[in-house]
């Protein structure tokens, strides 16, 4: 039975099933990005509940996720949630993406950082977007989502509220 186990878990990494960031015994690598002013984000920094979106300007997934993301950027921000998307692409097309779903109604308020290199999304072994990891301030892996539909909504909303500080 052991055999067959580690067999499995080779397997498993031999076809990428398991990344970099679910392999570190439940935590998640710290990073720090730039967000689109400059300044920079570092994730072991914000306290609460972190949803990282691995995510970018022209993935359809990604465009249906945003008004969900935001939903619960509204409801939960003052509450302890953070919600930062990370996108290889540039400071000018994510800002022009913004203001475009800005002009269609859709509101994009929660943090964006780039990732130019690419380095913080190989790191965490994205392979498709949109990728939502959910973390803390100890950046334990609490759950990690690689695509996105409506119905996973209920899902986030649960992981938020179970993993909220508690209220003092």
């Amino acid at each position: 039975m052991r055999m067959l186990i580690v067999f499995s878990l080779v397997m498993a990494l031999s076809f990428g099933l398991l990344t970099s960031v679910e392999a570190k015994q439940g935590k998640i690598a710290d990073f720090t990005l730039n967000d689109l002013t400059g300044k920079p984000v570092t994730i072991s920094q914000l306290e609460g509940v972190v949803i990282l979106d691995f995510w970018a300007t022209w993935c359809p997934p990604c465009k249906v996720e945003i008004p969900y993301l935001q939903q619960l950027y509204d409801e939960y921000a003052d509450k302890g949630l953070h919600i930062v998307g990370v996108s290889t692409e540039s400071v000018a097309v994510q800002q022009k993406f913004i203001d475009q779903m800005r002009k269609q109604g859709i509101k994009m308020s929660y943090t964006f950082l780039v990732d130019p290199d690419g380095k913080v999304s190989k790191q965490y072994g994205i392979q498709g977007i949109p990728t939502t990891i959910f973390t803390n301030t100890n950046l334990d892996l609490i759950e990690k989502e690689v695509g996105f539909i409506p119905e996973y909504i209920d899902k986030f909303i649960k992981i938020v509220e179970a993993n909220l500080p508690s209220k003092k």
